[in-house]
């Protein structure tokens, strides 16, 4: 096969990849805060010097956690990474045969340059779009740029302002994409819109507010073209935290207005994280007068067993519309991480979903995944 034709396959193949932070690892740890193991104020893509050290030592049964295991260090100023996924599926859905394939998952390079305070971050990998492209196009248009911004920021937890495309701060932030939680909330894959970003932190809390608009070329975006604002409150409480939410977006055909919160609770004894999400909204349809109520809810336990395994089950439900029976998804999932060593990674996900009460005939998913960072 031509390397071009390999190279196509590899990029399609990649709609169905997971990214974003692990919020099990919250608490169950012992960081209150993403941020103590990510660049990034919202936790995840490139992880600092103490998240690698906590990936070999905490998280994983041994290894070394440094960037390429300790076989070069980047100057201080420079920080590298990436994730790496292939994938093993089956799928059944009551409309369609039966589905068993293999695949690359993810290919993304995360880099970090810092001045200062003042730093720059870049994600680059393979662009997934299912969309199809111009007869002739070239290998550039396979490639994208998911997150890049542009951060002010003293130290972690301190005032940080940031500008470029990444995910307003918005609901629990899992690192899968097929959640209902995020695919309902436009946080699928290649929804990030262009932001400009500010949060600070205290000892008790932290904030982060965003002004967002859309992806200004269509072949780099697949989601919602909205303009908007969201805002994010969370408080932390004993070994759990609570968080209020808001988002206002507004498109060419909808304008929808949302509130919510986010709950998370670590109980020490069992060793088990409690996650769940609460958010309700009003979408208006241009030209009509009629508005819809929309509810998402989301509500996990996760087993916590470090170093090396986790252990996790979730329930979700999204209502389009509470007006029409029959409208809502459902799902209720089984999620079981294994980290043998530092760097790798053993992901298998099982799910079971049903459209309103069509219970007979539910739609179920299987995946196997390997995933390394350099």
């Amino acid at each position: 096969m031509r390397l071009s034709a390999i190279i196509v396959a590899f990029a399609i193949a990649t709609i169905a990849r997971d990214a974003e932070a692990y919020p099990q690892f919250q608490f169950s740890t012992g960081s209150e805060r993403c941020q103590a193991c990510h660049f990034a104020p919202d936790g995840g893509g490139l992880i600092n010097d103490f998240g690698r050290s906590e990936a070999s030592d905490t998280i994983s049964w041994g290894g070394d956690g440094r960037f390429l295991h300790g076989a070069w260090t980047p100057p201080a100023a420079l920080a590298l990474g990436g994730d790496f996924r292939i994938a093993g599926l089956s799928r059944t859905r009551a409309e369609d045969d039966p589905v068993l394939t293999a695949f690359p998952m993810q290919a993304d390079l995360y880099a970090r340059v810092a001045a200062g305070p003042i730093s720059i971050h870049l994600t680059g990998g393979l662009n997934g779009t299912a969309r199809s492209r111009p007869d002739g196009a070239g290998i550039e248009t396979y490639l994208v740029s998911r997150e890049h911004y542009v951060m002010y920021q003293r130290e972690p937890g301190e005032l940080y302002v940031r500008a470029g495309r990444f995910y307003p701060v918005l609901g629990l932030r899992s690192h899968d994409h097929t959640a209902l939680a995020r695919r309902a909330l436009d946080y699928y894959l290649l929804d990030e819109p262009y932001a400009l970003g500010a949060g600070t932190a205290g000892g008790t809390w932290e904030a982060h507010a965003s002004l967002f608009a859309p992806d200004p070329l269509p072949s780099t975006n697949a989601g919602a073209r909205a303009y908007g604002v969201t805002a994010y409150y969370e408080r932390y409480v004993g070994t759990g935290s609570v968080a209020a939410q808001a988002r206002f977006a507004e498109t060419s055909d909808d304008r929808r207005i949302l509130v919510g919160g986010v709950g998370k609770w670590w109980l020490a004894g069992p060793g088990i994280l409690l996650l769940g999400e609460l958010d309700l909204q009003r979408q208006t349809i241009e030209g009509s007068e009629i508005a819809r109520l929309q509810v998402l809810a989301y509500a996990g336990a996760t087993k916590v067993m470090l170093p090396g395994l986790s252990i996790g089950i979730a329930a979700q439900r999204w209502d389009p519309d509470l007006r029409l029976r029959g409208s809502s998804r459902n799902t209720a999932e089984l999620d079981v991480k294994l980290f043998p060593w530092a760097h790798v990674e053993l992901h298998l996900l099982g799910r079971v979903g049903v459209i309103g009460g069509r219970g007979t005939s539910p739609d179920t998913l299987a995946m196997l995944q390997l995933h390394y960072y350099p």
